[in-house]
């Protein structure tokens, strides 16, 4: 028998308003299985109609791919409520997985939050 204890993957969210942009602090895991908690608090966070969405990911201690594709779905939330979009990380564990796959391409991506919300609120959110 082991000594070890399994603790399940945990992520969290809190949200604040930075320069007219909605900031969703993100702190934690995104991985299978918080992925649908952090998909339910970011289309709350959508529902409340901001002119720009800014995900801040510097809380994030381990970025699984199932994250790749919750950002590329964000995207096009936003795209399609003409809402702009950025992501604010410094965070390794974030850039690499957003780098090696190329999918930071498809992001307007900022080292801070108050740079990520200039950078969203100047998305052209017109499609």
């Amino acid at each position: 028998m082991s000594d070890q204890v399994e603790t399940a993957a945990e992520v969290g969210t809190t949200t604040e308003w930075r320069r007219g942009a909605l900031v969703v602090h993100v702190t934690g895991e995104v991985d299978m299985e918080t992925c649908d908690d952090l998909r339910a608090a970011i289309v709350e966070a959508l529902a409340a109609d901001p002119r720009a969405l800014v995900l801040d990911l510097d809380g994030v201690t381990v970025f699984g791919s199932i994250g790749l594709s919750l950002l590329i779905e964000v995207r096009h939330r936003a795209e399609a409520r003409k809402i702009g979009f950025a992501v604010a990380t410094e965070r390794r564990a974030v850039l690499r997985p957003l780098t090696e796959t190329g999918v930071i391409d498809l992001l307007v991506l900022r080292a801070d939050v108050e740079e990520a919300a200039e950078a969203a609120l100047a998305t052209p959110t017109t499609a």
